[in-house]
C-alpha cells in the first residue's frame, strides 16, 4: 500500500485550525499528522479532538519530520518557516502573506529559482472561490473585449488584530492585489493609495477604511477598497469593466426576505463562513498537487511577491500621499509562462 503524504501544519489558530480539519476530513490523498503552535493549550486541545496528531513546541522540528508544510503561523514568521522547508526541498502552503516585508520575499524568488522548481504555494483563496472563477471563465469566453477596470470591495465587520493602515494593507490588501492582477492578467506598475479614520474612537493615526488605486502593465487600473470596520458584516465583491460590458460577482446570500413592506437578506460576519467553498477547494487542489506531481492550479510565490511590494508601495503612497512605482525584480525563468 502507497504510504500517504505527511503534512504538518504551524499555527492552528483561526486558519490553521481550518486547515487541519479539512486535510483530515476531505483530503484523503494525504495525512495531517503533526501541528505547531506557541499556544501550548489551544495545540494540545486540538491534537486532543482530531486524534493521532503529534505536537510540536519547536516548528523547525515539525518541518524536519513531515513531507509538506501548511504555515498559518503570525505573519512575521512566514518567511523563515517557508525557507527551513525549502532547504529540504519540501513543498509549503503558506498563508498570505507570502512575507513580512519585500526582502524577505525576494530571498523566497531566489532559494526557489537556485532549486529550479516551484515548491511555494500561497492562499490567495479567491482564485478557488465560485464567484471569482465564474467571473474568470466570463472574461475569458464571453467576448467582453480588453478588461479595463477591475473594482473590489473587501468588507470586515469589525477589525480583528490592528487599525494601521500599513499592517491592513500586507495582511488583507494583498487579496485585492492578487484578484486584480489574476482578473486582468496584468501586474502592477505603480500605486496610489489615501486612507480614513472611520470613527473618533479610534486612534488619532488609524486608518481602516484604504483605498487603492492601481495602474497595471498593459494600460488597465484596479480599484480596491478595503474597509476593515464595516460592523454590517462581511462581504467581498468584485467587478471588471471591460470594452462591451461589465461584469459582477453576485452576493452569497442564499434567500431573500420579503416582510412588512421591507426586502432584505442577511449578512453574516464570519470570513470563513463567506469563503468555505474556497478554502476547501483550494487545500483539496494543493494535496492533489502532491500526490500527483501537478502545478498547483492557485497562487504561486512569485504571485505573493507581487502582492506584497504592491501593498508595500501601497503603505509609503498612504505615507508620503504620492504616486509611489511597483518596481519588481526580473521575473526568474521558473515563474514564467505560467497561466492560471
Amino acid at each position: 500500500m502507497t504510504r500517504r503524504l505527511s503534512v504538518g501544519v504551524i499555527g492552528t489558530g483561526s486558519m490553521g485550525e481550518s486547515h487541519v480539519r479539512t486535510l483530515r476530513c476531505s483530503c484523503p490523498s494525504v495525512m495531517v499528522s503533526a501541528i505547531s503552535d506557541a499556544d501550548e493549550s489551544r495545540m494540545r486541545s486540538l491534537s486532543e479532538e482530531i486524534g493521532d496528531l503529534v505536537i510540536f513546541s519547536d516548528p523547525m522540528t515539525l518541518i524536519d519530520e513531515v513531507d509538506a508544510l501548511v504555515i498559518a503561523s503570525p505573519d512575521a514568521t512566514h518567511s523563515n518557516y517557508i525557507l527551513a522547508a525549502l532547504e529540504q526541498k519540501k513543498p509549503v502552503f503558506c498563508e498570505k502573506p507570502l512575507a513580512s516585508t519585500v526582502a524577505d520575499a525576494v530571498s523566497i524568488l531566489k532559494k526557489e529559482e537556485n532549486l529550479g522548481t516551484r515548491l511555494v504555494s500561497v492562499g490567495f483563496n479567491r482564485r478557488f472561490d465560485n464567484r471569482h472563477t465564474a467571473l474568470k471563465q466570463q472574461l475569458r469566453d464571453s467576448g467582453f473585449g480588453r478588461p479595463l477596470l477591475f473594482k473590489g470591495e473587501h468588507r470586515n465587520a469589525r477589525a480583528m488584530y490592528h487599525t494601521d493602515g500599513p499592517f491592513i494593507l500586507n495582511n488583507s490588501g494583498g487579496h485585492d492585489v492578487d484578484s486584480a492582477c489574476w482578473l486582468l492578467e496584468s501586474f502592477p506598475r505603480e500605486v496610489y493609495c489615501y486612507g480614513i479614520r472611520s470613527r473618533e474612537s479610534l486612534d488619532a493615526m488609524a486608518c481602516d477604511l484604504l483605498v487603492m488605486n492601481v495602474l497595471m502593465d498593459n494600460g488597465s487600473r484596479a480599484i480596491a477598497e478595503i474597509y476593515v470596520n464595516a460592523v454590517y458584516g462581511y462581504e467581498v465583491n468584485a467587478q471588471v469593466v471591460c470594452q462591451e460590458g461589465v461584469i459582477s460577482t453576485a452576493g452569497v446570500e442564499l434567500v431573500t426576505v420579503r416582510r412588512q413592506q421591507k426586502q432584505y437578506s442577511t449578512i453574516g460576519d464570519d470570513f470563513r463562513a463567506y469563503f468555505a467553498q474556497s478554502y476547501l477547494s483550494e487545500m483539496q487542489n494543493w494535496a492533489y498537487s502532491l500526490t500527483h506531481q501537478e502545478p498547483f492550479q492557485g497562487a504561486d510565490a512569485w504571485d505573493g511577491y507581487l502582492a506584497l511590494l504592491t501593498t508595500h508601495m501601497a503603505g509609503k503612497s498612504l505615507e508620503t500621499g504620492a504616486i509611489c512605482p511597483v518596481e519588481p525584480i526580473a521575473r526568474p525563468s521558473i515563474y514564467q509562462g505560467v497561466r492560471r
